[in-house]
């Protein structure tokens, strides 16, 4: 469809300037020049299945009298190096349909009330004009689409280049939920030595969202710009992130525009802040063993909206603090408003009688478990729950379903208790900048007991426990929203700690059979987790598995050769030379093993006692080794402990060497010889 209303002819009155003499970037799409036809590696990666050789991404705004467009124009050429390289020809376009200022906050519906209110001047910006603005605009649904799509395959044959362009059945929509929606398509004759080019616009009637933009990518680039020139009645916070980073200039500009529905109306201005971001000769950045979003460590950049106005309309600060985000949760339809009503299940938690529980952990434990014994996680992790009765009636429901109807059940009997919000770790990090309504994907629920301690539940955690967090919610930064500017950062990675303690008690005989008992408590994550891969259904905080073993070791001569050890780390996940991102381990986590082995008659250990300490120079990761030995007994210990979840990429080769070193001990045989 076409946005016909008060369309608006806009020029840009700031001088484009072509960057290809200075930067030796072909900035003309449809002519691929000879050195991209012909080229066969890239350099400084001649490993790239492909590369980037250029991208160009406009962003224009046109000024409405009710608002503002605003286009993403997209161009981009790519050369396939490989054969694997030709899985770029597939193009993945996301775009929204249906969305408003009030559900634009991740999913809640916001109350337009509860926005900040106007301050400052409220005189028009238009010369002549008087338009006002009212409350509707916060309610008005605006949709995008992608149009102007345009692809080609340019390919050397023969000595000549042959085109193969895309074709208008080749261009797929589809819907992936009520407001999300992508286009989809995939350019024809697509193979090795391939120059691909494509181009399109995302034309959107969202002014107040603007895209998140990456310059880097799985591939290596050698040339990114984002040209964008936004009217300065429009205020973001714009973060710019990335392990290399972007150049930047933000230059004053104008925007000159005249309606369409009055030929005779006189051309306005307004000004402009045009800002420019290039990327170059941008390494390859894969996702990897490791990373929850690789996203985050991409050179690109985020925008939150700050302020705006309209025609004839004042000031309006939009979120500039995470103070005006809490209140605007609390007071959403879906979500806020609901916290304190009553929960349908109150007649069941009255007859169970928990209220009268005295310890308010167990209190909140007993709670939890009627929660789930009524309803189901679905596997859905989101924002925006459903009511609380249709979600006792469907019996499932997503993480936010089921928590809003445990907030409402803690209610019930006597206990404090709040979302927590957050971004789950594969969307991606929170901006670091600014607060970010968007960003928000899910949440939590935080019990608030005495002597100022929380405790965290989410519906994902069925077989956990208390501060017992699914690994995507374990995040440094999640907000605790409460009323009276009581809000509050917690780090939920701080929380949740992974912990195993194993003991074996084995006998070794004289034909190098080890026969014995393996025991380990899991506590924690190591606990859920273990209770997920088993079947096992329980709310604990922790769990023990005993397994009876056997094992057979070599018989050389008068010695026995066995590795006492169980498999705590099947392999080193740290195999390459060098790492380009950092590494983030899934939670804190501690492990300890402790093997007690009776020899027989008259043999005793041979070689060197091994006890040391190894650690990080941070002391981020943590190993002991000790052997102690007695008549005809030995004891061998090993304890690794990670104390920090994300680990730099400059400290990587520290990080390998403490995994190879403690995976060498664990798996080094022990040599018993007759005395």
């Amino acid at each position: 469809m076409k946005l016909k209303t008060f369309q608006l002819l806009v020029l840009l009155l700031l001088p484009v300037t072509t960057m290809l003499a200075q930067d030796n970037v072909n900035m003309k799409f449809g002519k691929p020049t000879k050195e991209e036809m012909q080229m066969t590696s890239y350099a400084p990666d001649p490993d790239a299945e492909a590369v980037v050789l250029c991208r160009l991404t406009d962003v224009e705004y046109a000024v409405q009298n009710i608002g503002y467009l605003v286009d993403y124009r997209e161009k981009c050429r790519i050369k396939v190096l490989k054969p694997s390289g030709a899985r770029l020809a597939k193009v993945v376009v996301p775009y929204q349909v249906a969305m408003s200022v009030n559900n634009n906050i991740g999913g809640l519906k916001i109350n337009a009330k509860s926005l900040p209110k106007p301050g400052g001047s409220s005189n028009s910006y238009f010369e002549g004009e008087g338009v006002s603005m009212t409350e509707d605009v916060f309610a008005t649904e605006g949709d995008e689409e992608v149009e102007n799509i345009k692809a080609t395959a340019f390919n050397l044959e023969n000595g000549k280049v042959v085109k193969t362009s895309l074709k208008k059945g080749d261009v797929v929509t589809t819907k992936l939920d009520e407001h999300n929606y992508q286009v989809e398509f995939t350019i024809p004759n697509v193979k090795e030595g391939t120059v691909i080019e494509y181009e399109y616009t995302v034309h959107s009637q969202l002014f107040w969202q603007l895209h998140d933009w990456y310059a880097q990518r799985e591939i290596p680039v050698v040339y990114a710009k984002l040209d964008m020139n936004i009217p300065s009645y429009l205020i973001f916070n714009i973060e710019d992130h990335g392990i290399q980073r972007l150049t930047y200039t933000c230059t004053a500009g104008t925007l000159n525009f005249k309606l369409e529905s009055d030929p005779l109306a006189k051309q306005s201005r307004v000004m402009t802040n045009h800002y420019v971001y290039i990327g170059r000769d941008l390494i390859a950045m894969p996702q990897t063993n490791h990373v929850w979003n690789s996203q985050d460590y991409c050179a690109g950049i985020t925008g939150e909206l700050k302020q705006y106005r309209l025609p004839g309309a004042a000031q309006m600060d939009y979120a500039r603090t995470w103070t005006q985000i809490d209140e605007m949760i609390l007071s959403s339809d879906d979500l806020g408003i609901r916290l304190n009503e009553h929960s349908p299940l109150a007649k069941e938690l009255k007859e169970a009688k928990i209220e009268e529980i005295a310890d308010q952990k167990e209190r909140a434990v007993a709670v939890f478990n009627l929660v789930m014994s009524k309803v189901n996680w679905n596997g859905k992790y989101d924002i925006s729950p459903a009511l609380t009765t249709e979600t006792v009636k469907k019996q499932e429901g997503s993480n936010a379903d089921i928590n809003l109807l445990l907030i409402q059940s803690l209610h019930e009997v006597g206990l404090k208790a709040a979302p927590v919000v957050l971004r789950t770790r594969d969307l991606g990090l929170l901006p670091y900048n600014f607060p970010a309504l968007r960003k928000l994907s899910t949440f939590i629920v935080a019990v608030m007991l005495p002597m100022n301690t929380n405790v965290y539940l989410d519906a994902s955690s069925k077989n956990g426990y208390l501060n017992v967090l699914a690994e995507p919610l374990l995040v440094e930064r999640a907000r605790l929203v409460q009323k009276d500017n009581k809000s509050q950062w917690v780090n939920l990675q701080r929380v949740a700690k992974s912990q195993t303690n194993t003991i074996i008690n084995a006998k070794l005989s004289a034909d190098g059979t080890l026969t014995g008992t393996q025991t380990t408590r899991y506590e924690g994550l190591a606990a859920m987790n273990y209770r997920n891969e088993k079947g096992i259904t329980a709310f604990a905080p922790d769990a023990t598995e005993e397994i009876p073993f056997t094992r057979k070791g070599k018989v050389e001569g008068n010695a026995i050769k066995i590795c006492p050890f169980p498999t705590v780390i099947a392999s080193n996940p740290f195999t390459a030379k060098t790492r380009k991102m950092p590494v983030e381990f899934n939670s804190l986590e501690n492990h300890r093993v402790v093997v007690n082995i009776a020899l027989p008659e008259g043999y005793v250990v041979d070689g060197e006692k091994k006890n040391t300490t190894i650690t990080t120079q941070d002391k981020g990761l943590e190993g002991r080794i000790l052997t102690i030995t007695s008549d005809g007994n030995v004891q061998l210990s090993c304890q690794f402990s990670i104390n920090k979840i994300v680990y730099p990429e400059k400290n990587y080769a520290d990080l390998y060497q403490m995994y190879d070193a403690v995976m060498k001990y664990i798996n080094e045989e022990l040599v018993i010889k007759k005395n």
